[in-house]
């Protein structure tokens, strides 16, 4: 009888234990941890997007000190450009009161001098356009970004091109001048 007894208390305790397990939360209790849950998401996504305008930040950042290097780089070498095409005007002019072949060689000279002093002044312009498409590309990920960059490099080496055929033309025109001359 007392384990009879025993048993029957045992059922009860347990069915009460199990229909205390099917209440639902306390309805301000479940508000409180929705307010909680909400205010962690928003403090995430709040972080996230800070993250997200520092990185930005830093990329626009980039690419301004780029573009700043670039010119800068752009004003150096036109100022030497243009010293050196000041220079070989100066011999042109020069040349220009000296006899025939003296002329002509002064002139084949002044024009590779010229001819150089403007590559330099293309290569440069090729370079820093090219830096600063590169930091443009840094702003992208993945494929995008290495399309980007592969495009960058892609301009880069046609404007190079173009300029070294700009040279070789100018000191072809240069040497048929000298030619000419008798030099």
């Amino acid at each position: 009888m007392k384990s009879r007894t025993l048993l029957m208390s045992s059922v009860f305790l347990g069915a009460l234990a199990l229909s205390a397990c099917n209440k639902p939360e306390d309805p301000a209790k479940t508000r409180e941890d929705v307010a909680k849950a909400q205010a962690e998401a928003n403090k995430q996504t709040e972080k996230a997007r800070a993250d997200a305008n520092a990185n930005a930040a830093k990329a626009n950042a980039d690419v301004a000190s780029a573009q700043a290097d670039a010119d800068k780089k752009m004003a150096d070498a036109r100022q030497d450009a243009n010293a050196t095409i000041n220079k070989a005007d100066q011999k042109l002019g020069d040349a220009a009161n000296d006899a025939g072949g003296k002329v002509g060689k002064e002139s084949a000279a002044a024009l590779r001098t010229k001819a150089n002093g403007d590559y330099d002044v293309a290569k440069t312009n090729a370079e820093g356009e090219y830096k600063v498409a590169k930091e443009r590309c840094d702003a992208q990920t993945g494929s995008a970004k290495d399309m980007c960059t592969k495009q960058a490099k892609d301009d880069y080496d046609a404007k190079l091109n173009a300029a070294k055929a700009r040279l070789d033309d100018d000191k072809q025109r240069a040497d048929a001048m000298e030619k000419a001359s008798g030099g």
